[in-house]
């Protein structure tokens, strides 16, 4: 079913980086929810005033948040892929993030109503009465909603939705919501055993908890969450490939939206090649980058004097004292600069963004090390740099 909606409905649905597919993936597949949900929300609440059953009415408006959740998907979609204007000059492509936190908040909002109905009905229990219907829509329900688990999984996956795989995810997590229900209905059946009150609690507890789990998750992208690592080293070969780039060092992604990313990055290159040379080949790599994973780079040139032996033989001793303090520590942008009583050591210390040691104490390590190892009339200017990535 979903190759068949994608080609029906999804036009070049193979071209998943284009925007307007990714826009079109999104209507698609909340409109597909929609209906799912819509079904199941009817018929959950004809039964559970049928039986008079708080779990199933406890489900059928976690399917009715749904609803709300899969309407706030699709205008986060067709409002995404705006185009940018004077006051949004980084386009709408947030708005997908937006959507999602709503997603989140109608799911919560749900949860806790459920969960206040569900308390009240343990201390004024009412009849809880069997229906062979009702298990009959469950059982139904439940196939629904594994088919929209399937369905937004795929289509999150393909173009790498955190809104559609949160669907997914909430669909996964209405299923156990759902067959807690039907557990109900058949422990009534069977062992006249009437525990509809305490499963609405606990559904309602999975509700809630399914809810903070979206809003975490995007929340964690809007704050602006590291790229993902297996795509900053393809980025990093792709750049290193070309014979003009010494060393790639300050890389940062900046995130507007899906397809809507900026990243800013410096190219160490030969200080003696051309400048018009060099800034030709940049302007190449940009544009490959921009074609190749549709995000529009800004490549700042470092000149490397290549002809300095005394640059060629200092680096790699320094870069080895300063991974002596820590193996994850590197350096970049190094030089060095004459004196007659003493030489300069000028050149920057990458360290990992969650690592909180303290600037000056690490300045002073390096600084002591390179005066133990390579010679008292030798001082160090560093700078710190915390990685972005």
């Amino acid at each position: 079913m979903f190759n068949f909606l994608c080609k029906k409905f999804i036009p070049n649905y193979e071209k998943v980086d284009d925007s307007t597919v990714r826009e079109r993936y999104g209507v698609v597949f909340s409109i597909f929810s929609i209906v799912c949900n819509l079904i199941a929300v009817v018929t959950k609440l004809i039964i559970s005033f049928i039986t008079n059953s708080v779990s199933i009415r406890a489900d059928a408006f976690n399917n009715l948040s749904d609803i709300g959740s899969n309407l706030a998907t699709l205008f986060g979609f067709a409002l995404s892929n705006k185009h940018s204007d004077s006051s949004h000059p980084y386009g709408y492509g947030r708005m997908e993030y937006i959507s999602g936190m709503i997603v989140a908040f109608l799911i919560l909002l749900m949860g806790f109503e459920s969960l206040i109905e569900s308390v009240k009905k343990i201390f004024s229990p009412e009849e809880f009465i069997y229906s062979t219907a009702a298990v009959a829509v469950l059982l139904v329900s439940i196939g629904i909603k594994l088919l929209m688990y399937v369905m937004n999984g795929k289509a999150g996956k393909a173009i790498s939705s955190d809104t559609l795989l949160a669907a997914s995810k909430d669909s996964i997590s209405d299923v156990l919501v759902t067959s807690s229900s039907l557990v109900c209905v058949l422990l009534l059946k069977f062992f006249n055993i009437n525990i509809d009150s305490y499963v609405g609690v606990i559904v309602a507890l999975l509700v809630i908890k399914s809810g903070l789990e979206v809003f975490f998750d995007v929340m964690n992208t809007i704050l602006g969450q590291a790229p993902d690592k297996e795509l900053i080293k393809e980025i990093e070969k792709e750049i290193m490939s070309h014979d003009e780039i010494i060393g790639i060092h300050d890389l940062i992604i900046h995130d507007y939206g899906p397809s809507r990313k900026f990243m800013t990055l410096h190219c160490e290159v030969d200080a003696y090649v051309p400048v018009i040379d060099t800034h030709d080949k940049i302007d190449n790599i940009e544009m490959d980058i921009l074609n190749k994973y549709g995000i529009l780079t800004t490549i700042h040139m470092d000149p490397i004097d290549t002809k300095d032996e005394m640059v060629k033989e200092l680096k790699p001793v320094v870069t080895d004292l300063v991974k002596k303090v820590n193996n994850e520590y590197n350096i970049h942008d190094f030089r060095v600069v004459r004196g007659p009583t003493h030489n300069n050591l000028v050149f920057d210390v990458l360290i990992p963004s969650e690592d909180h040691i303290e600037h000056d104490e690490l300045k002073l390590k390096i600084s002591n090390l390179v005066k133990e190892e390579i010679g008292k009339n030798y001082n160090c200017v560093i700078n710190v740099d915390h990685s972005f990535v």
